[in-house]
């Protein structure tokens, strides 16, 4: 499920609107995908009483990383084929419903509002995002780990410690190869009334079968890195003053990286009547070694 197709005025509206073609569909948790679902446990460490759970340093306590450590060992056992076979999203909707059968309304309404998508990917590779007792409880905080199944083993890498969102949708992933070598690039929303998508691109190391960063750009000091970051299109791209029919920012397209893409920032202008925010548009180019 993308969730860059529908523009509106606020993240939040963007995300129903995006699941609700979804949920207009009978949701169905089926029997194979259920015999196949094997639960995800949740991480657990005490929280300190004395901390605030947007405090960063709640990222570094010897008792979290230690239960991080722990809980990698337990993710290194997720070697079931079947379990690899199945569609993570129908892994999803067993994981939250418990039984097999159709969703009821409730049931439907609830996955909704409550269900954070915590499984996504394919047959080689899959992401999950974990919820942190203690970080960012109200709103999503979660870590990322990607799971590499390579020969019947499974390696597991923390993609992204410390994720929150105020967003109901779980960050995204994508694949693409790049002269045999696979890219992987996970995806999530920031910021609030102009928000920003936040692409961070990594590959296997092949020596460790861990993801390591792949540095596709250069950033304000010319120097390599693994992210990079665009304004979110809401309207149509002349409402930012830009030219017309612009596409949101697309990295990866069938599995292959683009020659060429655009990333919009903010201008230190305002446009129309109500002055809201002026875009800038910026096009980058693949070299053969990175995007400039």
């Amino acid at each position: 499920m993308s969730n860059k197709t529908f523009r509106l005025t606020t993240v939040f509206l963007l995300l129903l609107i995006n699941i609700a073609p979804v949920l207009s569909q009978p949701l169905v948790c089926k029997p194979k995908a259920l015999a196949a679902l094997k639960p995800f446990p949740k991480l657990k460490y005490k929280c300190r009483a004395d901390e605030l759970d947007y405090e960063q340093k709640i990222l570094k306590y010897p008792e979290r990383r230690a239960a991080i450590n722990r809980y990698v060992k337990i993710l290194e056992n997720y070697t079931s084929a079947n379990w690899w076979k199945a569609d993570p999203e129908e892994l999803n909707l067993c994981d939250f419903r418990k039984k097999s059968g159709i969703f009821s309304d409730e049931e439907k309404e609830n996955y909704k509002n409550e269900y954070f998508p915590n499984l996504s990917g394919n047959d080689r590779f899959r992401m999950i995002s974990v919820a942190d007792p203690c970080y960012q409880a109200g709103y999503n905080g979660a870590d990322i780990f990607l799971l590499y199944r390579k020969n019947g083993k499974v390696y597991v890498s923390e993609m992204y410690d410390g994720y929150f969102s105020r967003s109901d949708y779980g960050p995204g992933i994508e694949f693409a190869t790049l002269n045999n070598e696979p890219i992987i690039e996970m995806s999530m929303i920031g910021g609030g009334i102009s928000p920003t998508e936040i692409y961070y691109y990594f590959t296997i190391d092949k020596r460790t079968n861990k993801t390591v960063p792949k540095n596709l750009f250069l950033d304000e000091k010319h120097k390599p890195t693994n992210r990079i970051d665009s304004q979110m299109l809401m309207q149509d791209s002349e409402y930012y003053g830009l030219p017309p029919n612009l596409q949101e920012t697309q990295i990866i397209k069938n599995g292959r990286l683009v020659k060429s893409f655009d990333v919009f920032n903010l201008s230190a202008e305002t446009i129309g009547n109500d002055n809201h925010e002026k875009f800038e548009r910026l096009t980058l180019r693949w070299n053969g070694k990175f995007y400039e």
